[in-house]
């Protein structure tokens, strides 16, 4: 192989692993940035309690790497690739609302079916927090501004570009492999992770790519996983990734198996929550199966195919 070969495709495109690292270090680039950004009124202004800076910085941390995630595609898909926004799914045709809503419902009901069977159970129980109820609506207020920025920050890095360009040159099959274990090692340091809780959030990511691949849109990936986080955060106020979101007015408590609820990683660690990725993502290949599609993952890449401008092959 002559070195320009080992950089370039057939076609003269830079190869997709090299790709695929160009953008990782340009969104951990920017993302440095804008953090620092984000930190310089916190250095400059006096000091402030922790239920400030979790109403105000946590969530500008969060947007301030959504636009770093942005302006990585940016990069990558104007001057390197040449494409549109429609080679990440991120186009003006991913934003259409029947997708969206789709898999925000998809993700809603992949989480809330195995917490309603658990509740069921008594393997998870409700207990009201007498007095708080008045700050309801305020945290209410910080989860969103948290759990919003945070989803799409996660399908940016992950299952954006990144997801494109690996499956260009290994398949979608083996991309999402790799990604989602990306995805599951992301979350290994959260509180409460457990061997199981990190299969189930490989399988999560799965799940989400495959509402990514079946719809062309990522924009209904991150519906699906903010719903997904909403079930848990909002709705029962249960543990989010091993975190507690909102207690105001009620909380979700862990009455039951470790190996079913998730323990201390919260409902979305256990084999219940990993039955409705399951289901969930089988109902995505079945579907597109019912209705004469092609494969949902190929196990073979584009590379060698595929043009500079975003074709169909890769999304279908």
């Amino acid at each position: 192989m002559s070195a320009s070969a080992l950089f370039l495709s057939a076609q003269g495109r830079l190869r997709s692993g090299w790709r695929a690292a160009l953008f990782l270090v340009l969104f951990t680039t920017f993302a440095e940035i804008a953090q620092v950004i984000v930190a310089i009124p916190g250095m400059v202004l006096p000091a402030r309690d922790a239920g400030t800076i979790v109403a105000t910085e946590i969530p500008l941390t969060w947007v301030s790497i959504v636009v770093a995630g942005l302006a990585a595609h940016l990069v990558m898909l104007a001057f390197v690739d040449r494409v549109g926004w429609d080679y990440a799914d991120l186009g003006a045709r991913a934003r259409a609302l029947p997708g969206v809503a789709g898999g925000f419902a998809l993700g809603a009901l992949a989480i809330g079916v195995p917490c309603g069977v658990l509740l069921a159970l008594g393997w998870l129980g409700v207990v009201s927090e007498p007095g708080r109820g008045s700050a309801m609506w305020r945290e209410l207020a910080t989860v969103l501004a948290v759990l919003i920025p945070a989803a799409f920050a996660e399908e940016l890095l992950v299952r954006g570009y990144l997801l494109s360009a690996l499956a260009d040159g290994m398949g979608r099959f083996w991309a999402l492999l790799a990604t989602s274990i990306a995805f599951a090692l992301m979350h290994a340091s959260n509180p409460g992770m457990a061997p199981g809780a990190l299969l189930v959030v490989g399988l999560a990511g799965v799940f989400l790519g495959a509402v990514r691949f079946a719809t062309s849109s990522l924009y209904a990936a991150w519906a699906a996983h903010l719903a997904w986080n909403l079930v848990l955060g909002v709705l029962l106020h249960a543990l989010v990734s091993g975190t507690s979101m909102a207690a105001a007015g009620w909380r979700t408590l862990d009455t039951g198996p470790d190996w079913a609820t998730g323990g201390a990683w919260g409902p979305e660690g256990g084999v219940a929550a990993a039955a409705g990725l399951l289901v969930a993502t089988w109902y995505l290949i079945g579907r597109r199966r019912a209705h004469g599609g092609r494969l949902l993952f190929t196990t073979s890449g584009h590379e060698a195919a595929v043009s500079p401008a975003h074709e169909d092959g890769l999304h279908a």
